[in-house]
């Protein structure tokens, strides 16, 4: 009896080595088996991918610009430099023309009237008043001498020339075609002409006035200026091409701040 129950107990326990033992899964490892992943110690020695990051919060991912706000390359070289980088005894004389300056009264010659002045010209602020000159010193009919160009009306003023004993211009009002009228640039429109590359070469004395010559760099070309110390316009501009040709235009017998807005109403027009 003692016998039997020995080899049950023996047989039992070889049965209980017998037995698979059960591994218990920690949930991430269930998680990755669920999914087909598995691992290795080589994989795990891999560097893993650097994942792309979101852009930071409040900053801006770059984006392609409109075409309303594409800069064009091209046109850029052609603007004009602004007047905050020119050298600042030049920036000076403009200012000079900006503050000081109300009027002026001047003779127009050069390259243009083969080295001739003929016309004056007369401006306060935008009007503009041409005296016309004529070599014909006889009284002709439907002559007149002077141009009102913000009018469009040219009138008869002087009287030896207006006016004789069967002619009387004084009184007759001219229609002028003012778009067929070549009227030079004016001093101060030359002003805005002076590039940032301009130089100031040094001061001289031109017409009696004391000026500033300075130089500078446009579309290839040499360009001189002499501008005026009180007021800051030019007397005298040259400009030189590669060639080595010049074209010249000069203001003669300048006068500033002497006319007002009544010279600039056209008498025969009342």
């Amino acid at each position: 009896m003692r016998k039997s129950f020995v080899i049950v107990l023996l047989l039992l326990l070889v049965a209980c080595a017998k037995a698979p033992t059960v591994v218990e899964q920690t949930p991430i490892e269930s998680e990755v088996g669920s999914e087909g992943v598995q691992s290795s110690p080589a994989q795990s020695q891999v560097t893993e991918p650097v994942a792309q990051q979101e852009p930071a919060i409040g900053v801006t991912a770059p984006v392609r610009p409109l075409p309303s706000e594409r800069v064009d390359s091209s046109s850029t070289t052609t603007v004009t430099a602004p007047k905050e980088q020119l050298s600042p005894q030049i920036r000076d004389l403009l200012k000079r023309a900006e503050e000081k300056l109300t009027s002026m009264q001047y003779l127009y010659g050069g390259t243009a009237t083969k080295n001739l002045f003929l016309d004056t010209y007369l401006l306060k602020g935008d009007k503009m008043k041409v005296k016309k000159y004529e070599e014909n010193y006889y009284v002709r009919d439907g002559y007149f001498d002077t141009i009102y160009v913000n009018d469009a009306i040219g009138c008869c003023e002087e009287l030896s020339r207006c006016k004789s004993h069967n002619v009387d211009n004084t009184n007759k009002k001219f229609d002028v075609d003012v778009e067929s009228l070549n009227v030079p640039l004016t001093p101060k429109e030359w002003l805005l002409d002076i590039q940032s590359s301009a130089k100031v070469v040094g001061p001289q004395t031109f017409n009696e006035r004391s000026v500033t010559y300075i130089k500078y760099q446009k579309d290839g070309n040499e360009v001189s200026m002499w501008l005026d110390d009180t007021y800051g316009i030019p007397h005298k501009i040259v400009i030189t091409s590669t060639d080595g040709s010049e074209i010249k235009h000069q203001f003669n017998d300048l006068k500033f701040n002497g006319l007002k807005d009544v010279d600039f109403v056209p008498p025969c027009a009342k």
